[in-house]
């Protein structure tokens, strides 16, 4: 035990290592992170479903999020997984469904973020496939509400394989961050189509609605 203690200094100090949601030291997500995913839950309805972030996207968690989007971290995926299954655990039982990062991501990082919080939640679950509609330059956080809306409209589809799978069956649409919401509409219609039914969905994070004065 001394000696593992005495190892963890060490490296400690070869290779300084800090929270990457608060900044906490010697640990790579501290246990106050790793609380808020567990205890910030955010639920709402979106078009008549329920939806249920693991946290605001906000401080730490979006500090989380950010770190394992350009680093794909083992520790940050670990976090954030606990907390989309706890977010999942309260909606209908239902088979989850991705929602894909968008090309421009996934060419820049060479992984899917969705698709590690997925594995760490320890799911290994259908995806959605961008389909021909999904055209433009630049992300999503980039983009006005309406922008997001026309680039999300015909740009998701379900695989036929998965279609013929999960028609007729309740589906959960997972997603990493919900923001203006057009990205899951986009999911919910194109899962309806391919004959699915919607019953809920989960996300790691839900950005906080601004409320006009």
């Amino acid at each position: 035990m001394e000696l593992t203690a005495a190892l963890r200094e060490a490296v400690s100090v070869l290779w300084p290592v800090e929270c990457a949601g608060c900044g906490a030291l010697d640990v790579a997500v501290c246990p106050a992170c790793r609380a808020l995913l567990l205890d910030g839950r955010v639920h709402e309805a979106l078009d008549g479903l329920p939806l249920v972030a693991a946290a605001a996207y906000e401080g730490p968690a979006r500090a989380l999020i950010g770190s394992l989007k350009e680093h794909g971290g083992r520790a940050e995926a670990r976090a954030l997984g606990a907390g989309l299954a706890l977010a999942l655990s309260v909606l209908p039982t239902a088979e989850p469904v991705l929602v894909p990062s968008s090309r421009e991501g996934m060419r820049r990082r060479g992984f899917d973020p969705v698709v590690l919080v997925a594995r760490a939640a320890g799911l290994r679950p259908t995806a959605l496939r961008r389909g021909p509609a999904a055209r433009g330059s630049g992300a999503q956080k980039e983009r006005t509400i309406e922008e997001r809306e026309r680039a999300a409209q015909g740009s998701l589809v379900l695989p036929g394989r998965a279609a013929r799978a999960l028609a007729g069956r309740p589906v959960v649409v997972v997603d990493d961050v919900v923001t203006s919401g057009a990205t899951v509409r986009e999911a919910v219609r194109a899962l309806r189509f391919a004959g699915c039914e919607p019953v809920g969905i989960a996300a790691v994070a839900r950005t906080p609605r601004r409320v006009p004065r």
